[in-house]
């Protein structure tokens, strides 16, 4: 008899696919390209971990089409988690709203406070955009990916042939 996946594990690993493939495109960017995540962008990056593990957990074999389908509820959950985030960053970077991570007017500083920073590796502010694509930057590249995915996520979710037992 060959090996033959169930539709909901192939459903759960396109998933994780596509999370892993989100992480690897903020890591090359960070580390390929030197564009260093902002504090924002680091919370844009932890729906997209929670995303890959559960689906690396419930692919395999022992666990169930039905907490699958269950996964799948959740991934859904986390993608528009990771847009609302990336709405929130969207909205800083183009000072819509202000926010903590992103520093506003004239701020007084000691001498300590200045040698301090100076010898730390800086984390920039959120509302800098290091880089944009047809006037998109990646919080909201993000933000329409994780609607998107969100909403195939889904709808692959309530699609029953996908998550019968066989």
């Amino acid at each position: 008899m060959p090996f033959r996946l169930h539709p909901s594990q192939v459903t759960m690993t396109l998933i994780g696919l596509v999370a892993i493939a989100a992480l690897s495109t903020a890591w090359t960017a960070q580390y390929g390209f030197g564009l260093f995540p902002c504090e924002l962008c680091l919370y844009q990056r932890l729906p997209y971990i929670g995303i890959a593990l559960l689906s690396l957990l419930v692919v395999t074999p022992i666990v169930d089409p039905s907490a699958r389908q269950l996964a799948a509820y959740v991934s859904a959950l986390l993608f528009i988690t990771t847009a609302g985030v990336a709405f929130y960053h969207v909205g800083v970077e183009q000072e819509w709203w202000s926010s903590n991570c992103a520093p506003r007017g004239s701020q007084t500083f000691s001498f300590d406070d200045v040698r301090s920073a100076l010898q730390q590796p800086g984390q920039p502010a959120c509302n800098d955009i290091p880089f944009t694509f047809l006037g998109l930057s990646f919080a909201g590249y993000n933000m329409i990916a994780g609607m998107v995915f969100s909403a195939l996520s889904l709808r692959a979710a309530r699609r029953p042939e996908l998550w019968q037992e066989s």
